[in-house]
This record gives C-alpha cells, structure tokens and sequence, in this order.
C-alpha cells in the first residue's frame, strides 16, 4: 500500500514536470521599462530591461521552444539603430513571439498616454551627401508567427529620410500581425514615409490608426515574384494619409480589405504598375479622398490607374466628412467622435466596444 502510494506521488510529480517544462506551455517573457530598467538585468518583470536591442539580442541568442513575449512597460523608447529579430527556433502559429504593449488598448484603465513611443534617431546620412534619399527602419522582422500588439509609433527626425516602423522583407516569411497600434507623424519633423511594410503571405493590419504617414500600409510582392495570400487589412483609421491608405504590389486577388475609414488622403489605393486585369474586393468602408487609385514607384504616384484596376465595392461610402478627436489626452484620440458619422464602423484600437 505503501509503495503504491510512493508511486502514485512520483507520477504526479512526473506529470506536472511534463506540464511545466513542456515546449509550448509557458512563454519566455522579458519585460522591457526605458525609465527603472536596466540591459544588465535578466529581464524578469522585477529586474526588467530598458532597450528593445538588449531585448532583440536575448531573442535571438534563445535556444528555447515555445512562444516569447516581450512586455513594453509605459515610456519612451528610442531606436539609434534598426532591431532585428532573426531567432532561427520553430515559432508557431499558436507559439509565436509577440512584442506588446504591457496596457493594451481593450484592458481597463487604459489611456493613450500607456502606450509605449517608440521613435527612431538613427542617422544614416553621409556627411558628404547630406541631401541624398536615405531610408531607415525600426523594427526589422526576419522571423515568421509574429504579432506586434499595442505600440504607439513615432516617425524620424531625419530629413529626406524613408522611414518604416515595422518592416518584413523576405519573401520566405509569413503571418505577421500588426494589432491595435497607432502610427502618428508629421511631415516637417518626425516624418513616417510607410508604417508596415512586408513581403510574403499573411500579413495581417488589425485595428490600427495611421495618422499624417505616407502611405500607411504597403503589401509588398510573395515568394518568387507570386502574389502574396492571406493578406489582411481590417478595422483601421487612415488620417492624412500624404501618398495613400493602403499600397498593394504583386497581392493576391483574395486581399481582404474591410471596415476601414480612410479620409483626408491624397490617394485611397497605390498599386504597383501592371499590365493584367486586377479586382479588389472592398466592404463596410468609408473613404474620403482626393483620389481613388493610382501608380506608384517607391518615390511616390505616377499617375492614375486605369480600366485595368477594377474594385467590388459593398457597403462603401466615398465622400462622407468623418470628424476624429484631436485631444491627446481623451481616450478616443484620433477615433471618430462619439455619436458622429462612422463611430458604429468599429475601426481603430479598440476591438470591445
């Protein structure tokens, strides 16, 4: 009796170490806080880091399996130089690194001013060519399964500078989601040329606010030179936008495109320029720009879109004036004013209502 219970206590004990110490069960978190943390600490949420690099470089170095979380305490964080995430391990679909704001936008108590600024300073200019076109980025993915959730996203003081916040370029890549973040520039000073970029499949823009950005979300070209599928952009605000509100190249016909507001923009659609028939299907939207579709090259449009281009439009409103909340400190700033035209839409931060 004895032994059997001894041997009851060693299969418990057996399966909770299984459960524990299991790929897949617990994440590795790093926390991350630019004003009481500190890059020689280990990261935990009591001894937390202070840069997104040192975080980046603890990834990467990462034998581990299973997902990874970095948590981003309030603050600001400022990028000298592009974070690459590059970590060879088998994320997943369901175990994914997810870089996230440690207040998300649905969570109670939430306010604009606990999103974490991440801003770029990096200075690629040569010194001899002050005026030449540069191009900086901040976060370079180079890993599929990757969500970036509840960042507040600032441009570059740089000028004469291409800078993107969150960029994928590598056509062996899929699934990145980038939700409930908020893009905010301003031409003359901290300048965002295009907030996401990605090539490949499934990339997923979810819930997001672009506001006075170039082009806010650029679908770039699939594996190979194939359209890339899978491709998402949902329930987002485009304010501003100086060249478009959205900006499609080699993208499968099967881009979803719905309940998004799009509004005092230059262009709505950019493509790439194409020879074959291309349709777009569009649903639940409001737009409000200058123009509908047009050509572009990475300096900018070139020019109207013709017959070639054609878009099936369902419960899509053009010319509507739509009025957003300009008060930083309101929690619906840059969201449709409550109980004015398009509020019930359900685009920006917040996916509960």
């Amino acid at each position: 009796m004895r032994q059997r219970g001894i041997l009851n206590y060693r299969f418990i004990f057996l399966a909770l170490a299984v459960a524990i110490f299991s790929p897949g069960v617990i994440a590795e978190v790093l926390y991350l806080d630019s004003t009481n943390g500190n890059d020689t600490n280990p990261g935990t949420r009591e001894k937390p880091l202070s840069t997104l690099g040192k975080a980046a470089i603890l990834v990467n170095n990462s034998s581990n399996s299973g997902p990874t979380i970095i948590k981003i305490l309030p603050g600001i964080y400022n990028l000298t130089q592009a974070v690459v995430l590059k970590n060879s391990r088998p994320y997943t679909e369901k175990d994914r690194l997810t870089i996230e704001s440690s207040v998300l936008p649905d969570d109670k108590g939430w306010k604009p001013q606990l999103m974490p600024v991440i801003l770029s300073t990096e200075d690629p200019r040569n010194p001899e060519k002050p005026d030449v076109m540069t191009g900086t980025y901040g976060l370079k993915i180079k890993l599929s399964h990757v969500t970036i959730r509840g960042l507040r996203f600032l441009g570059s003081p740089v000028p004469n500078n291409m800078y993107a916040p969150i960029e994928r370029i590598d056509k062996g890549l899929e699934d990145l989601l980038v939700t409930q973040c908020m893009f905010v520039g301003d031409k003359d000073s901290f300048d965002i040329y295009c907030p996401v970029i990605a090539t490949g499949h499934k990339f997923v823009v979810d819930h997001c606010v672009f506001h006075n950005c170039h082009a806010s979300a650029v679908f770039w070209d699939g594996p190979e030179g194939i359209s890339g599928k899978n491709n998402v952009m949902r329930y987002c605000i485009v304010d501003g936008g100086f060249i478009s509100g959205v900006w499609t190249c080699r993208t499968s016909d099967d881009f979803e495109f719905h309940h998004n507001i799009v509004t005092d923009t230059e262009y709505f659609w950019m493509r790439k320029k194409t020879e074959r028939p291309i349709r777009y299907k569009l649903n639940d939207c409001i737009i409000n720009v200058n123009k509908f579709s047009g050509y572009g090259i990475e300096s900018g449009p070139i020019g109207e879109t013709g017959a070639e281009i054609t878009y099936d439009l369902t419960n899509v409103i053009k010319g509507a004036r739509i009025s957003l909340v300009e008060d930083k400190n309101i929690r619906d700033y840059l969201h449709v004013v409550p109980g004015t035209f398009g509020c019930d839409l359900g685009a920006g931060l917040f996916k509960e209502k």
